[in-house]
């Protein structure tokens, strides 16, 4: 028994003008001189983040063209800690104050 296999709406990622304005406040990280896996790419984690946020399933229900639930769950904890939600508020608020004024 085969089963599909379907690929998220465009609904569900993120914005290219959204990912402009996000990917300056995401932390960099070198390469690990000792090998091993690479990280995955923020624009498919945060897209797996929002994805949790919006639909308020488990993180093990993540669609896997995110990345697997428990490393996306684990990004989205980094980002907790280095406070880069809280950065992203402020720049909204900021925007919003631009455009229609607080």
């Amino acid at each position: 028994m085969a089963t599909e296999c379907r690929q998220v709406s465009a609904d569900f990622r993120m914005p290219d003008q959204m990912w402009q304005q996000v990917e300056p406040l995401l932390p960099r990280f070198r390469r690990s001189r000792k090998g091993g896996r690479p990280r995955l790419g923020w624009r498919p984690v945060l897209d797996g983040i929002f994805y949790v946020l919006r639909t308020g399933c488990q993180w093990k229900a993540v669609p896997p063209e995110f990345g697997s639930g428990s490393s996306v769950h684990r990004y989205f904890q980094l980002l907790v800690k280095k406070r880069i939600f809280e950065k992203l508020w402020a720049e909204g608020l900021k925007e919003f104050d631009d455009l229609h004024g607080l």
